[in-house]
């Protein structure tokens, strides 16, 4: 991994063992200062370290330094940067990866060899897990939904049957599957609805009504609308010009079918 790493002059030393345990450890480290004890502000270092991190020369930083708060925020004003305060290891885990924390900001005031080490170390190894990945219904899950839909399409299908049989509330279900499948169940309804009407419309054997009510339409008229909207022609025209084509069919492992 490539690390920039800073210090004023209260971080100094601090700095200096760091830098040689992340060189053991086979990182490439730049050292943007301090270079020695002599009192100095933190804002020149921050400004490199920021700059380290923008241009992407970097993949993370870390800084020492005696006013911590105040090098956060200056380093948050530089766009790319999501530096942060940090004194335990959950806040460092959680920081990278719920928040893609880039640059770690350590009160050098409160700091031991030990905590330097722990910190920066779990600094280092933590990953960013974006927000789809942690969310979301596991597919395991989610493949017993789709199926019941898949199966009910000749009736009106409420999100609470569907939320129940997630086990999760409807507002809550209803969040993790829009996530999950890119939409919401009612526009995911829709379109299973219409991807069998294209099944029983290539078949060409059925009248367009028959088809409206089997796929839980009320009605033609609005049937022919919603087929409309999604395919971009009517159902009769669809039929027309697929009769012949091979079957449409769902695929047998769990995704989302969407309208082709």
């Amino acid at each position: 991994m490539q690390i920039v790493i800073g210090a004023d002059h209260s971080g100094f030393e601090y700095k200096e063992r760091l830098k040689l345990k992340f060189v053991e450890q086979g990182h490439a480290v730049e050292d943007v200062g301090t270079r020695d004890l002599v009192p100095s502000s933190y804002h020149k270092v921050t400004d490199q370290l920021a700059s380290a991190i923008r241009s992407r020369r970097v993949d993370r930083g870390v800084l020492i330094c005696s006013s911590a708060i105040g090098a956060s925020v200056v380093a948050n004003k530089h766009p790319g940067v999501r530096a942060s305060l940090c004194q335990d290891l959950y806040s460092v885990q959680h920081g990278v990866q719920d928040d893609d924390m880039n640059l770690l900001v350590l009160e050098a005031r409160v700091l031991t060899d030990r905590l330097a080490s722990q910190l920066a170390g779990a600094f280092l190894k933590a990953l960013h897990i974006r927000r789809e990945h942690v969310f979301g219904i596991p597919p395991g899950r989610l493949a017993p939904i789709v199926e019941y839909v898949r199966s009910n399409l000749n009736r009106r299908i409420q999100v609470t049957e569907l939320s129940g049989l997630a086990g999760m509330s409807q507002w809550h279900f209803s969040k993790l599957f829009k996530l999950s499948t890119g939409l919401s169940p009612h526009r995911y309804m829709l379109h299973e609805r219409i991807n069998r009407s294209k099944e029983l419309l290539r078949q060409g054997r059925t009248k367009i009504v028959d088809i409206a009510l089997e796929v839980g339409f009320e009605n033609q008229a609005h049937f022919t609308t919603v087929f409309g909207n999604l395919v971009g022609m009517t159902p009769r025209r669809f039929q027309q010009s697929s009769c012949g084509e091979e079957s449409f069919r769902y695929p047998a492992s769990l995704a989302i079918a969407h309208i082709s």
